[in-house]
């Protein structure tokens, strides 16, 4: 409800940690990778592994990175190592027939 309400189609929305934990990652797993979405050089080590990217944003490069995973049944942003808090799923269950680069079913 809220993306129909406040997002267009293509606009990602906020990141949440609100799903379960993931049982495919442990604690260690989900602490980094919160902790990694405020870190002061994010920036630095998007460069680092993507230097030839250009300007981008914050959604992108938090996604690039891996620490954000996006539900392809509901678009609800995930922090790695949370279940989608909107429909529940693992990261691997959700993603299972997806292929991040290009969205096609594999």
């Amino acid at each position: 409800m809220y993306r129909a309400a406040f997002l267009g189609p293509r606009q990602l929305g906020p990141w949440t940690v609100t799903g379960d934990p993931d049982p495919d990652f442990g604690d260690v797993d989900r602490q980094v990778h919160q902790s990694l979405l405020t870190d002061p050089d994010l920036l630095r080590c998007f460069r680092r592994q993507f230097p030839g990217s250009g300007d981008t944003d914050y959604d992108t490069m938090v996604r690039c990175l891996g620490y954000v995973w996006d539900c392809p049944g509901d678009r609800t942003a995930n922090v790695v190592g949370h279940c989608c808090g909107s429909c529940g799923q693992t990261k691997a269950d959700a993603t299972r027939f997806r292929d991040c680069r290009d969205g096609k079913e594999g």
